[in-house]
């Protein structure tokens, strides 16, 4: 819904969208410290009420900087949501069964995203363009998951500890799981270009129905493909499964791009090659959230998890950026060619740093025997 309800240009939209993991990134240190502090439960619920009402407030508004600045707010309750959530899962889990668990909790996001689309789709179609109901709709729901998290959700299990505020979050991670944040970084560019993708296809001339249909397709297989995906990191290793989701990430932007790039599009003629390269390319998310909760000190969870969060958020901000800039200049192919030259500048910087750590095989061998 969002690049749609504003009534400014792509790039305007890009700008307005990037607020939220900007404010992520700034609040993802702290928070992660705070749940080390203090522990899990009480971020997530703090998280999920304030987001529910910010949702909610979205709906008052159509003015482009009100919205912007509701939007930049949520991004502090989205960085608590994050990060306890992620640091409950890594307390509930053991090497052997974590990268399934990280594929759930990628799962649950992207479902999450699909139903909104749906969501989305549903309540334009039912009341003529009707925004704001759609957001005090994802509001309620957002609110009734505090709620539940209020009556059934218990504190993890976890090594408190009185240390004090640590100002380089860095310090929890070793040196090969410091080397993989620039892939993460690349990664998560790249989803946050995806973000502006439901207004360039319309600008191409798909309809609203059509793109929504396509996208919650598409993000129901990605979760499937991450429950999957971790699963096999758990068997073969986390840096092997990392590996095949670049390799299907590649494959994704490469064969998308030949495409769209023809006239008319060529969509669903790629559609076996696209698909299997964005079956492969699911492997990247649990892959790398299971190897950080592997190597993460015990006590310092939080701000690992915080870690992920701060490159998710910047990621996504410049990613924003770069999809509203790259709609406003040269539409999908643009968008799809700047996704690939992030894709090859982080994957190169990351191999660097590995090789420079002496750790370009990051098998489940190497993981740490004290978080087992």
């Amino acid at each position: 819904l969002f690049p749609m309800y504003l009534r400014v240009g792509s790039l305007g939209v890009g700008i307005a969208l990037s607020v939220y993991p900007i404010a992520e990134f700034i609040s993802a240190t702290p928070v992660g410290r705070y749940v080390d502090l203090k522990g899990r439960l009480r971020t997530l619920i703090l998280g999920l009420l304030s987001i529910s009402v910010l949702t909610m407030a979205l709906s008052l508004t159509r003015d482009v900087y009100a919205v912007t600045i509701i939007h930049g707010v949520m991004g502090f309750s989205g960085a608590a949501v994050t990060v306890s959530s992620l640091t409950m899962i890594t307390d509930l889990t053991v090497v052997s069964n974590r990268g399934i668990s990280m594929g759930g909790f990628d799962l649950a996001n992207i479902v999450g995203y699909a139903l909104g689309i749906t969501l989305a789709t549903t309540v334009l179609h039912l009341t003529g363009s009707n925004y704001g109901f759609a957001f005090v709709a994802t509001g309620t729901l957002l609110l009734t998951a505090g709620i539940a998290c209020i009556l059934f959700v218990k504190e993890t299990s976890h090594s408190s500890t009185h240390q004090s505020f640590l100002m380089n979050p860095l310090v929890g991670l070793d040196q090969s799981t410091r080397a993989i944040l620039p892939l993460w970084f690349g990664l998560t560019c790249i989803l946050g270009v995806v973000f502006v993708l439901p207004r360039s296809l319309m600008e191409s001339g798909l309809r609203f129905s059509q793109v929504g249909l396509t996208l919650s397709l598409g993000a129901f297989a990605l979760g499937i493909g991450s429950v999957i995906f971790g699963r096999i990191s758990d068997k073969i290793g986390r840096g092997k499964t990392l590996g095949i989701g670049v390799i299907g990430m590649i494959v994704l932007l490469v064969s998308t791009l030949d495409a769209v790039s023809r006239t008319p599009f060529r969509i669903y003629e790629q559609l076996p090659i696209i698909a299997l390269g964005g079956l492969l390319a699911t492997a990247t998310v649990p892959s790398a959230l299971a190897y950080v909760g592997d190597k993460a000190n015990r006590n310092l969870r939080g701000s690992a998890m915080g870690i992920y969060s701060m490159m998710l958020s910047l990621g996504m901000a410049l990613g924003n950026l770069l999809g509203g800039y790259s709609t406003h200049v040269g539409g999908l192919s643009t968008i799809l060619e700047t996704s690939a030259g992030i894709l090859i500048l982080s994957l190169l910087v990351t191999l660097a740093l590995l090789y420079r750590a002496g750790a370009l095989s990051l098998s489940r061998k190497q993981s740490n025997p004290q978080v087992r």
